[in-house]
Parts: C-alpha cells; sequence; structure tokens
C-alpha cells in the first residue's frame, strides 16, 4: 500500500498537509453570462459558484491561466482567498479533451492561447499570494517527455516564489495515453519539481489500469527518494480519489463537485439530490437545491479528506463506510485486493 501523507511547504512559509481534495474551477462545460463592468470577454457561470462558495473554501482551489487572462473568471482577491491557488496552463480550455465527468460538451469558442499569455498571467501574480504552477500545456499540441521536463524547468526557473507543477502529457498527437516505461526511464530528472501530475483520462482505460500505472509512478519516485507527492487531474469523486489514494496518489481536482452532489458513494444529478436531502424536498427552487449541493459538496471533501488521513493510521476499510455508507469500505477494499493481485 502506497498511500501517504506528506506536508507541502510554499516559499511564503504556508504549509499543507496531502492527501489535498481541490476544488477546481473552469469555464469550460458552463455557460456565460453577461460582461461584468469593465470586461471585454464573457464572464462564465462558472464565477457565481466561485463567489458563492468562498464561504466554504479554505485549504485550495485550481483556476485556469486562461480563464484569468481572458477575464472568463476575473482576478477578484476576495473570491480567490484559498492558502493555495494552483493555477493551471490552460491546457484543459483551449483542447478538444473533457474529463471523464463531462456529461455534456457546450460550444467552445476557443480563444487564441499561448506560453506568452500564460506568462503575462503570472507575472502579474500577487507575491503575497501562494500559489503553484502547472507546467505549460497546451491542449492538443505534443512534445518528448525530455523537452516536456527541459520546458518545465525554464518555466518554473522564473518563477521560484510559487510552488511547481509538473504535468506529465502524451509524447505525440497519436498517443492517447502517457507512455509510462518512458516516465519510468526518465525518473530522475523529477528531482526538481515539486508536484508530479497526471490527468486521469491519460492514464489509461480503465481504473485499475490507472491505478497500476499511479503504483509505478509512485514506486519509481520513491526509489528515487523523490518525494513529491502525484496529483491526478480530473479525478475528484468519492469512488476514484480513495483507490487512486491507496495507489499512491496524494492531490485530487475536478469538476465533480460543480456538476454533481455528493451523496453516500456517489456523485448524482444535483436536481436528484433536492429529492434526497431531508432538508430539501421537491418543492425547493433549483438555485437554492444547487447552492445547497455545492455547500455540501464542500463538506464532504473536507470529511472525506480526514477519512483518508484516518484510513493511513488505523488501516481499517470501515473507515470509508464514514463517506459513502454501510458497505462502501468494503466495496473499496474489495476492489483495493483486485488491485493488488494484479501487480
Amino acid at each position: 500500500m502506497l498511500a501517504r501523507s506528506n506536508k507541502i511547504i510554499h516559499p511564503l512559509g504556508i504549509e499543507l498537509e496531502t492527501p489535498l481534495l481541490v476544488p477546481s474551477f473552469s469555464s469550460k462545460g458552463f455557460g456565460f453570462k453577461d460582461k461584468i463592468k469593465d470586461s471585454l470577454f464573457d464572464v462564465s457561470e462558472v464565477t457565481d459558484a466561485l463567489e458563492f462558495s468562498k464561504e466554504f473554501l479554505t485549504e485550495s482551489l485550481l483556476v485556469s491561466a486562461y480563464d484569468l487572462f481572458y477575464a472568463h473568471i476575473p482576478y477578484i482577491e476576495s473570491t480567490l482567498c484559498t492558502d493555495l491557488i494552483i493555477i493551471d496552463s490552460g491546457g484543459y480550455e483551449c483542447g478538444n479533451i473533457y474529463d471523464l465527468s463531462t456529461i455534456t460538451k457546450f460550444n467552445y469558442d476557443l480563444k487564441p492561447w499561448d506560453l506568452a499569455q500564460f506568462k503575462t498571467v503570472l507575472d502579474k501574480w500577487p507575491q503575497h499570494k501562494a500559489g503553484m504552477i502547472v507546467s505549460f500545456d497546451h491542449g492538443n499540441h505534443r512534445l518528448a517527455l525530455a523537452d516536456q521536463i527541459s520546458s518545465a524547468n525554464e518555466l518554473f526557473d522564473k518563477y521560484q516564489g510559487m510552488l511547481s507543477n509538473f504535468l506529465i502529457k502524451p509524447e505525440t498527437k497519436d498517443q492517447k495515453y502517457v507512455q509510462i516505461n518512458n516516465v519510468l526511464d526518465q525518473i530522475k530528472s523529477f528531482n526538481t519539481f515539486n508536484v508530479i501530475g497526471l490527468t486521469e483520462r491519460e492514464l489509461g482505460n480503465s481504473i485499475l489500469h490507472r491505478m497500476l500505472n499511479i503504483h509505478k509512478v509512485r514506486q519509481a519516485l520513491d526509489a528515487e527518494n523523490i518525494v513529491a507527492p502525484l496529483h491526478i487531474f480530473g479525478s475528484l469523486d468519492p469512488v476514484t480519489s480513495i483507490l487512486y489514494y491507496l495507489a499512491g496518489a496524494e492531490i485530487f481536482d475536478g469538476l465533480t463537485w460543480l456538476k454533481f452532489a455528493y451523496f453516500n458513494s456517489g456523485a448524482i444529478y444535483t436536481s436528484n439530490f433536492g429529492v434526497l436531502h431531508e432538508d430539501l424536498g421537491i418543492m425547493t427552487k433549483d438555485a437554492n437545491v444547487k447552492s445547497m449541493a455545492i455547500a455540501k459538496n464542500t463538506y464532504y471533501l473536507d470529511k472525506m479528506k480526514y477519512t483518508m488521513k484516518d484510513f493511513l493510521r488505523l488501516k481499517d476499510f470501515n473507515l470509508f463506510d464514514n463517506v459513502g455508507g454501510p458497505g462502501f469500505g468494503a466495496i473499496i477494499e474489495k476492489n483495493f485486493r483486485t488491485f493488488t493481485s494484479n501487480l
């Protein structure tokens, strides 16, 4: 079992402890509303969720530099107020890929995006705000892994006041998945990064395959005494986050917490949450159900994080019943045993 907890210390002195469950905000997959004052671009409706959830989010969040650059998510000090903010490079917004939770693909007016524009966002980042930079990824562009590493180091060297998060990507346009053997061959080159990232959908064609690849990378990092946590992009739900954690990952982000409502061990349609939640019911207005789901989801993520930490101490799968209901821990254990039997 490679589950663990580590401390991440920001150059500003802020200290966080893994596992980290990071709520993400992105204009992709959401509609737009009217322009706000002094903005040249459409503002994403996801900004309403960001404004509302600032009352609940304290530890971390992820936002795209692409959205900040085009003011789809305007930079407002009072809303981007968590201890750590992960600044994604915009690859998700400017590519034709979607995370595994996507159920609707909106027509998306893609605007120009390049490394210079990404750096413009980073250059304006307030020095007092603890940030973590994700290495530059332009959606459908591909580079050999050695070039990805070199480009990331060059970028991170310029912004040493922030934490670095190297996102490993497929190397050619015909590759659907990250080439894990290439990653293992070059694992020593990862010792300069604070965090090492992989997207869930690019790790393999099944949960088992993805768990095995997480395990391989984590074992290889441990063999080189590289303690940088593994960050799985696009995975933030009650099932896979726990399974990937048991396989060796420590940081998880995604949009499921905005798209769905967490209920027992699943992520359900938000409208159904109004029916199932004892304080709501079918008479509750959709907007109120949505707000309640966001608030409850943030509470759920906190509960899941502390359950993961308790599991590290006690090694008792039944603890996961606390977040998934009776029998959920047994389901997690059964699937974990399937995973270990395939190692």
